[in-house]
């Protein structure tokens, strides 16, 4: 029985001297307490010592990256209003948001957050109306362009999330809080206006399309006039070329011609008649000319008298001689 209590005694020694120490995690800021006042706050990881309970208690706090999604979850489809500066009426919107935030790496600042916000569920309480109540009011002093727009110069949205960005952190900066970002997730219409303001959008689009439509037609008839304008003035060159080339053949051949008569006349004149034969005449050709024709004399005459001096008028007066042909016995 001695031996009982002395082992008793012994590990009741031992558990009391080993509450004594305890150890601060680097996921940790670790605040010690002295009858209920904070009396030192621990950053850095380690092992330290302090008094048994009820002396001393510890209050731990999560030092990493928190993410607090859609703040006011209790509103899942929390609405906001827009302001719309040419109908003047704002829109609807549907947002959800997520917000990334955590302690501030400083003893001051675990301490002020122990102060003010007591436990990481009341600092995402409060984080959160902190978030929605700005984005409300971003949303109010800003158009719909600014956050969803085709146009990229009335599209803003970097520049409105770092304006709520700040504002939030200038509110939190009192509490021992560093928010990272916020940033939005969703974007929507709510349910009941989202069919109009889809129609209405496929109406402007509608409305845009048939403007480059029209402007695409305008600058297509007007680069078709330009090129049907240089095709006439190219065909117009292009004859103008030809003719001029042309002159200059003709020229070439009449010299050419008059050089031919000059050398041998009645050679010349021989081969010009057989050229009008072949272009003039054919099985199909009927032709009534006088038998003193020059244009029948190669004809009338064969071959050899193209070469002779043209006949005179007596002797194309004198009838040629009769030919007689034997009569068949029948």
């Amino acid at each position: 029985m001695r031996i009982v209590l002395i082992v008793l005694l012994l590990a009741l020694i031992g558990a009391a001297v080993a509450s004594c120490f305890f150890i601060v995690d680097e996921t940790q800021y670790v605040v010690q307490m002295r009858f209920g006042k904070p009396v030192r706050t621990l950053i850095e990881p380690g092992l330290h010592t302090k008094w048994l309970w009820p002396v001393d208690t510890l209050v731990r706090f999560d030092n990493r990256l928190q993410v607090l999604e859609n703040p006011g979850s209790d509103e899942p489809d929390r609405e906001y209003l827009t302001q719309d500066e040419e109908s003047g009426i704002g829109k609807n919107v549907v947002v959800t948001t997520y917000t990334c935030w955590r302690i501030e790496r400083s003893a001051a600042a675990a301490l002020t957050f122990l102060e003010t916000m007591g436990d990481i569920a009341s600092a995402e309480a409060r984080l959160g109306d902190i978030v929605v109540s700005e984005l409300g009011a971003a949303l109010g002093r800003n158009d719909f362009s600014v956050l969803v727009s085709t146009e990229e110069s009335e599209r803003q949205w970097d520049q409105f999330l770092a304006t709520i960005l700040q504002r939030c952190r200038d509110r939190v900066a009192a509490y021992g809080i560093e928010i990272v970002d916020v940033r939005i997730q969703r974007l929507n219409f709510p349910e009941q206006n989202r069919r109009n303001v889809f129609d209405r959008m496929r109406a402007e689009r509608e409305t845009i399309a048939t403007r480059y439509r029209s402007e695409g037609e305008e600058r297509a008839a007007g680069i078709r006039a330009q090129a049907n304008r240089q095709r006439d003035e190219i065909l117009a060159a292009a004859y103008e070329e030809a003719e001029r080339i042309r002159g200059q053949g003709d020229a070439e051949a009449a010299r050419i011609y008059a050089e031919a008569y000059g050398q041998d006349p009645e050679f010349y004149n021989f081969i010009r008649t057989l050229e009008s034969y072949e272009k003039t005449l054919s099985e199909k050709t009927v032709a009534i000319l006088s038998g003193t024709s020059d244009f029948l004399r190669l004809l009338n005459r064969g071959p050899d008298s193209a070469l002779l001096p043209a006949p005179t008028a007596d002797s194309a007066q004198t009838p040629p001689a009769a030919t007689t042909q034997p009569h068949s016995p029948e």
